[in-house]
């Protein structure tokens, strides 16, 4: 039987969020498949939801989506009339997606299907281990946005 290697923490700690990111998903997605929806329609819809009117590749770099496979994804979406995809004015190349009115309602449906998807993923954790978590993801995201 070979020995494994210790790990570093480093790996530990990438490795962790890697696979609470799949399991979140993942259950979202299985929520939401229920009702014939996707989670990366609705990580999209409720991205546009949050920014506002963003540019294509704005927006797939919010989500973290490859740009091609975003408008193919915007395509279908746009198709279900839950966007909206125009022109820039400023800037004619640039195209600006921004939510529909049954986008928002699509939204509003699915939201606590995700937030259930949420709960219980985060159920291990106590009221102050979750403020404790969400301010070291936000301090990463700050130090890494500058």
């Amino acid at each position: 039987m070979a020995v494994r290697p210790a790990s570093s923490l480093r790996e530990e700690i990438a490795s962790g969020i890697v696979r609470i990111r799949r399991r979140l998903v993942a259950e979202a997605d299985r929520r939401l498949a229920e009702q014939g929806k996707t989670v990366l329609g609705f990580q999209v819809l409720s991205a546009l939801q949050r920014r506002g009117p963003s540019a294509q590749n704005e927006l797939a770099e919010d989500i973290g989506q490859h740009p091609t496979g975003l408008s193919r994804l915007l395509e279908e979406l746009e198709h279900a009339r839950l966007v909206r995809r125009t022109r820039d004015r400023a800037d004619r190349r640039k195209i600006v997606v921004e939510v529909t009115a049954r986008g928002r309602a699509l939204l509003a449906q699915g939201r606590p299907l995700v937030n259930a998807a949420v709960e219980q993923v985060l159920a291990p954790l106590g009221r102050a281990e979750r403020q404790t978590l969400r301010n070291l993801l936000w301090r990463m995201l700050d130090r890494s946005d500058s």
